[in-house]
C-alpha cells in the first residue's frame, strides 16, 4: 500500500510519540464523549504510519505505545479506585493501575504485529487481514487471566449506525467491521481505490437497517420495575454505624413504590453479611414485600459460614424469592490471584470483603409473576458470555453495580454504554440498578429509555416487557472464541514457514 508519506515522515522518536498521541486520542470515541467517527480515523492514522520498512521490533513498540495511550487515557479511573476508595498508598496504586495499563496495551500491539509478520509472507494483501487479526487479540483480551475487554472498539458504536451488527456478530465483530472501514478509508485516500470504501458505506447503512429489526419476541407478560439509587458514599458505606441510615435511605424511596412488582436495590446495598443482618432487616424486608405483593431484589454479602465462604450476592425477597451468587470476580478487589505470592498487597489496599468466592456456574434463574431474570453484578455485564449463559431461558436483564467505586470519572458512564451493548447482543431490555449512578432502563435495541442522574439518591419506575427468542449472535458467541484461536495458530504456522 503506497501512501503519500509527508504528515508521516516523522524521525523513530517523534514517530512513536505520535503513535501514543493517537492512543490518547481514541477514549473520545467512547462514553461520555461519544464521538464514534474517532473509531475510525485515529485506527486509520496508525495504520498508514506504520505501513513503511520496519521491524517487527518497531512495530510492537509503535502498538504498545498506542496501547498505552489508548488505555492509560480510558482506564485511568482504576488509580482512583485503588487510591481515592481503597486507600493504596498512591506509589502502590499507580504500580497496579501501571501494571494493567502496560498489559492491556500489549493487545493491539500483537495484532499490528500479526498484521506486518503476515505482509512478509503475503505482501500488501495483508492489511485486509487486519480485521481477523484484531477481533482475534479482542476476544484474547477478554479471556486471558480471567479478561478484561473494557473499551473494545466495538463499544463506539452502541449509539452508531454499527449498533445493528451487534446482535448478529457482537461486539467484537463490530470492532472488525470497524477496522475495514479505517482500511477503506486509507485506500480510498492515498490509493484512490474506491470500491473497498463503497463497500464500507454499504456496510455502514446496513448497520443502520439492521436497527429495525425485532431479532426477539415480545411475550404477554410485563412487570413494573422500580430502580433505587441510595447514592451512599463509599467512605461511609461499610462503617457499622452507618448502617441504619443506609436502611433508612433505601426504605424512604422504597415506600413510595408498593405498587411495582419488583424493586431493585444496587449491589451490596445492605452493609453487612447476610448472617448478621438476618432477624433485623432481612426477614422483615422479606415479610413486608410479601404482605405488598411486591419483591425486592437487593445485593448483600451471603455468608456460607459452615464451608467458611463469603459471596457477593443479589436476594429476591418477597413474593417470590432465590438468590443469584456473582460468579466473575474482579481481580484484587474482590479476590487475590496467586494468594501465596500476592497477599502482602492486603497490607496496601483496604477493600472490604476482598476474599470472595466466585458462585457456581449452574445456578437456577430467579423468577417474578412468571418472567425469569438474567442477574448479573457490576464487572460481569462486561463479558458477553455471561450475559449469555442465562439465555434463552432469562426473559430479562437485570444488572446491579456501585459505580461508586470509579468516582466521578469516564467509568460509570462507560459502563453504561457497556450495558446497552450487551442488551443489543441478547435482544433483551436491562434493567440498571447502581448505588451512585448511572442507573438505567435500556430496551432490547440499546437505547436508553430513562437514566438516572450522578451522586443522586434518585428512584426510576417504568413497566418493562418480557422477551424471549435469541439473537443470532447467541450462536455466534458460542463458536467466537474458536474463530479467535485458529487466526491465532494460523499466523504463527505463517511465520513458522520460510518466507519465499
Amino acid at each position: 500500500m503506497k501512501v503519500n508519506r509527508s504528515l508521516f515522515e516523522l524521525s523513530y522518536p517523534l514517530s512513536l510519540i505520535f503513535s501514543a498521541i493517537l492512543g490518547t486520542l481514541l477514549p473520545l470515541a467512547f462514553a461520555p464523549f461519544a464521538i464514534w467517527p474517532i473509531a475510525i480515523i485515529v485506527p486509520a492514522l496508525l495504520f498508514i504510519s506504520l505501513d513503511k520498512d520496519i521491524s517487527t521490533r518497531q512495530v510492537f513498540l509503535h502498538g504498545w505505545l498506542f496501547g498505552g495511550g489508548y488505555f492509560g487515557v480510558g482506564i485511568y479511573w482504576t488509580y482512583n479506585s485503588l487510591h481515592d476508595f481503597g486507600q493504596a498508598p498512591p506509589l502502590v496504586a499507580f504500580s497496579i493501575a501501571a501494571l494493567l495499563v502496560a498489559c492491556m496495551a500489549l493487545f493491539p500491539a500483537f495484532a499490528l504485529n500479526a498484521w506486518h509478520l503476515s505482509k512478509r509472507r503475503i505482501g500488501n494483501r495483508a492489511i485486509w487481514l487486519l480485521p481477523l487479526f484484531w477481533f482475534a487479540f479482542e476476544w484474547f483480551r477478554g479471556w486471558f487471566i480471567t479478561g478484561m475487554p473494557w473499551l473494545s472498539l466495538g463499544y463506539a458504536f452502541t449509539d452508531a449506525p454499527l449498533a445493528g451488527f451487534a446482535p448478529v456478530v457482537g461486539v467484537y465483530g463490530i470492532s472488525a467491521i470497524n477496522i475495514f472501514i479505517s482500511i477503506a478509508s486509507i485506500k480510498a485516500f492515498t490509493r484512490k481505490q474506491y470500491t473497498p470504501l463503497v463497500i464500507a458505506l454499504l456496510v455502514l447503512g446496513a448497520g443502520y437497517m439492521l436497527q429495525s429489526i425485532d431479532w426477539t419476541e415480545v411475550t404477554d407478560k410485563s412487570l413494573k420495575v422500580t430502580l433505587v439509587q441510595g447514592n451512599i458514599p463509599q467512605e461511609i458505606k461499610w462503617q457499622y454505624e452507618q448502617r441504619q441510615n443506609i436502611f433508612n435511605t433505601y426504605w424512604r424511596e422504597t415506600s413510595q413504590y408498593w405498587d411495582s412488582d419488583l424493586i431493585v436495590w444496587p449491589e451490596t446495598a445492605l452493609p453487612g453479611r447476610s448472617e448478621r443482618i438476618e432477624e433485623t432487616i432481612l426477614a422483615p424486608l422479606a415479610e413486608k414485600f410479601a404482605q405488598q405483593g411486591s419483591n425486592l431484589l437487593t445485593g448483600v454479602i451471603v455468608s456460607d459460614t459452615a464451608n467458611h465462604r463469603f459471596y457477593n450476592s443479589m436476594l429476591l425477597l418477597g413474593k417470590n424469592q432465590g438468590q443469584y451468587h456473582k460468579r466473575h470476580l474482579v481481580m484484587f478487589g474482590e479476590y487475590y490471584p496467586m494468594r501465596r505470592v500476592l497477599d502482602f498487597l492486603r497490607n496496601w489496599i483496604n477493600i472490604p470483603y476482598s476474599d470472595l468466592s466466585s458462585g457456581p456456574d449452574d445456578q437456577a434463574l430467579m423468577s417474578v409473576n412468571g418472567i425469569k431474570l438474567g442477574v448479573s453484578i457490576c464487572f460481569e455485564n462486561v463479558f458477553s458470555r455471561e450475559i449469555m449463559r442465562g439465555l434463552p431461558e432469562a426473559n430479562l436483564l437485570v444488572n446491579t453495580s456501585n459505580d461508586a467505586w470509579f468516582g466521578n470519572s469516564l467509568a460509570p458512564h462507560q459502563h453504561l454504554q457497556i450495558a446497552q451493548m450487551r442488551a443489543l447482543e441478547t435482544g433483551r431490555t436491562m434493567v440498571r440498578s447502581t448505588n451512585t449512578g448511572i442507573s438505567a432502563f435500556i430496551d432490547a435495541h440499546g437505547k436508553i429509555q430513562q437514566r438516572s442522574e450522578q451522586f443522586k439518591t434518585q428512584s426510576m419506575s417504568q413497566l418493562v416487557q418480557s422477551r424471549s427468542g435469541v439473537t443470532p449472535f447467541y450462536y455466534l458467541e458460542k463458536i467466537q472464541g474458536f474463530v479467535a484461536i485458529v487466526t491465532i495458530l494460523v499466523l504463527l504456522f505463517m511465520v513458522a514457514r520460510k518466507p519465499r
